[in-house]
């Protein structure tokens, strides 16, 4: 998809290359003709021009959560934009979560509560409840506020919108994006510049997995400030020369910021103050002093910490340098099994000696692999400096790293493998084939570049060809010997959804879903019936030869005849009490199961639920937030059940009884456990890398390794005598087994 913005005569320049181009627009006019965004003035990104002696002045709010099903909350909203226009800001800037899920009433009603006069100096950018549960999210958002990531100039200041939001996920990352933030602000001819986006960074907030990269980009450049939202409460931060303010959710009240620039003999500052309206219009607003962000000068210097480390047995050795100022400098673990939260864990405060600071961390508990450590130098103000260094823990893991295969972007989807090949799809498009033998050696088959793929593909049931689902709205079926394409379908819309193939005897039927329809195809790409699936789908369909079964964004589950498509019966997984609460507790990004003796499993952030197939009546349930990793059936006839928090379940697929349960790795999503045939071993990798062994005859887990400090929500497979592992970083591991 290409996107343009065409103002002043010329094309704007790439911000973000997520797959959806962001634009910059820079010092432009708001309300320029010529905008190619959306159906309001709103959707062009340039700022308003100051006027000649009018100092800068702006609004900023966030976590607005707009839901058409929510009048107070509307209302609400109507009030703070009504005193916002009031004020005659120059623009305002919404650091995300507009809306409770992204959905177009929920955007409409949003739309409604502001001002015609105010709508033009908005500028968005998404949050998580933008993109968390939407297959579309990221057109939509640009379908009515314009790119995602973007810059303007305005009085004397670069402003730039920042989007590391995921689609599908919660947390956030910068990613490919780095290099094109890293060109933005090299061409921002060195004039302070303010950020924008919704997640915290830094400090206690592990919101974003890699932070630490965007910190490095941006040191050599004058970024003066940060405002986000997401934690619902205001707090200040003064780290790596920046301000970064975190603002009240607007959701809770008719709060938002005023932001004012004040200029004397120290030079230009950014005044930030607090505004709270009155109980009723007629009540004066209370109005109190929160930060200032100096625009001409970094708060705590520009030395930066940096660390050397030095990994033994059990321990970390660590060197930092933190130049003249600091009265304080600490170290730890980056805490990599925090996944999107907060974490106030314990620091080691280090030594100086000299011109340095020494210690050591404790190793001892530390599984073998890839860690990051996390350096803080501190002055007397209080202002911190962050960076991190790389260590490796030695140990004896069953495991063996024997290679890795750079492929680019992030490897999102699950893996998939017909006899010795394996195939991994990439966000940036890249599409790997790559044959295994042995327990350590691969070759390359080919390489293919298609659309963003943020799920798995699947091989028809001969082998012959991969089916690979792409954020460009198609399936492409690919020759699985060449990578020759051998067919597509479009879907009018992203297919964010893992094909699933079944054979029959009138050969394979293909399933596969895009937002809300779910397509059934032949293995000659010809589409054989649609169905609609209520508000959208992400997971995978599962069949029994007969039904297709699919999780829905109603918080139901879908049984539809294979041969025609036709509705069967639905399944009600939660009783919430509005849309958006039936969403996100339902099952709709589940890996939908046939069970041992043909029940069928729908899973939710609450229960695993077992359902008659014929009558779709529930027959039993078990507690867990078990959607996010698909069920296992083992060899013994157990049914292997993984909650989102890393506790494994062995249960009779009959009853649901429950064999034994223990704790395995702090944090699953997606990457759900895999098999080895020759042993019985369950493998499982955790979101933020660490690799259990489960043995499920025996009940026991053990922890093996730290693969690497990316995240992953990618199954891996197995194959011949390798565990085939993908992840964040862009890179497909072999290792032996």
């Amino acid at each position: 998809m290409t996107d343009h913005t065409s103002t002043s005569g010329r094309e704007e320049t790439a911000l973000s290359r997520r797959g959806f181009l962001g634009l910059s627009a820079i010092g432009l006019g708001v309300g320029l003709g010529g905008t190619a965004w959306g159906r309001w003035p709103g959707a062009a990104v340039g700022a308003p021009t100051r006027r000649d002696g009018e100092s800068l002045r702006f609004i900023v709010l966030t976590d607005t959560h707009a839901n058409e099903e929510e009048s107070a909350r509307l209302e609400n909203l109507r009030r703070v934009f009504a005193a916002v226009e009031a004020e005659q800001p120059q623009f305002v800037l919404h650091c995300g979560d507009i809306t409770d899920y992204g959905d177009d009433a929920g955007i409409a009603a949003y739309r409604d509560t502001i001002p015609g006069g105010l709508w033009d100096r908005l500028r968005h950018v998404p949050g998580n409840h933008e993109i968390r549960w939407d297959t579309s999210a990221r057109e939509r958002f640009q379908r009515w506020f314009g790119p995602t990531s973007y810059s303007f100039d305005a009085g004397g200041v670069h402003f730039l919108a920042l989007d590391p939001t995921q689609a599908l996920q919660e947390p956030g990352l910068f990613g490919d994006d780095l290099a094109a933030l890293r060109d933005d602000l090299a061409g921002a001819a060195g004039i302070p510049s303010i950020m924008f986006l919704h997640y915290p960074l830094a400090g206690r907030n592990y919101y974003v997995n890699d932070a630490d990269e965007l910190l490095r980009t941006i040191e050599p450049f004058p970024v003066r400030g940060i405002f986000v939202g997401h934690i619902h409460r205001h707090e200040v931060d003064r780290f790596n020369g920046l301000t970064q303010v975190s603002s009240t959710a607007t959701r809770g009240g008719p709060f938002y910021l005023r932001v004012t620039e004040h200029r004397s003999d120290r030079g230009r500052t950014l005044v930030v103050e607090t505004v709270a309206l009155g109980a009723t219009d007629a009540d004066a607003p209370t109005v109190a002093p929160l930060t200032e962000i100096s625009l001409d000068a970094p708060p705590g210097g520009t030395v930066p910490i940096r660390g050397s480390v030095r990994s033994h047995p059990g321990r970390i050795d660590l060197t930092a340098v933190a130049g003249a100022a600091a009265v304080a400098v600490e170290a730890r673990v980056y805490p990599q099994s925090v996944f999107g939260a907060v974490d106030d864990g314990t620091w080691t405060a280090l030594q100086a000696r000299g011109s340095s600071w020494h210690g050591s961390l404790d190793a001892a508990a530390l599984a073998p692999g890839a860690y990051r450590v996390q350096l803080r130098a501190t002055d007397a103000q209080n202002v911190r400096r962050h960076d991190t260094a790389r260590a490796t823990v030695d140990g004896s893991p069953r495991t063996r790293i024997a290679w890795e295969l750079p492929v680019g972007g992030q490897l999102q989807g699950a893996l998939t493998a017909f006899g010795a090949t394996v195939v991994a799809g990439s966000t940036s498009g890249r599409v790997v084939a790559v044959d295994v033998a042995g327990s350590s050696s691969y070759r390359s088959r080919w390489t293919v570049d298609l659309g963003p793929v943020h799920r798995g593909a699947a091989f028809t049931t001969d082998g012959a060809l991969v089916l690979v689902p792409s954020a460009d709205h198609r399936l492409t079926a690919l020759n699985a010997r060449t990578g020759a394409v051998a067919w597509r379908s479009d879907f009018g819309k992203p297919v964010m959804s893992t094909p699933l193939v079944v054979s029959t005897g009138g050969g394979d039927r293909i399933l596969v879903a895009a937002e809300d329809r779910l397509r059934c195809l032949d293995a000659g790409g010809r589409t054989l019936w649609e169905a609609g699936v209520p508000v959208r789908t992400a997971g995978r369909a599962a069949s029994d030869g007969e039904r297709v079964y699919v999780g829905a964004g109603d918080g139901r589950g879908y049984a539809y005849d294979l041969r025609s498509g036709a509705k069967l019966w639905s399944f009600l997984t939660n009783t919430r009490p509005d849309r958006y609460r039936q969403l996100i507790y339902g099952p709709w990004d589940d890996w939908v199961e046939v069970l041992p003796g043909g029940a069928v499993l729908f899973s939710t952030v609450t229960d695993a639920i077992a359902v008659d197939p014929v009558s779709g009546l529930e027959r039993w349930r078990v507690a867990g937030s078990h959607m996010f990793a698909p069920a296992l059936a083992l060899a013994d006839g157990g049914l292997l059940l993984t909650t989102e928090w890393g506790v494994v379940t062995v249960a009779d697929p009959a009853s649901g009884g429950v064999r034994w349960s223990a704790p395995t790795v702090p944090r699953v999503v997606n990457a759900g456990p895999v098999a080895d045939p020759a042993t019985g071993t369950v493998w499982l990798v955790s979101v933020g890398g660490l690799l259990a062994a489960i043995e499920p005859a025996a009940g026991t887990v053990a922890v093996d390794r730290q693969l690497f400090t990316a995240n992953t929500f990618s199954t891996p497979v197995v194959v011949d005598r390798q565990l085939i592992v993908a992840a964040q970083d862009g890179v497909l591991r072999g290792l032996a087994l």
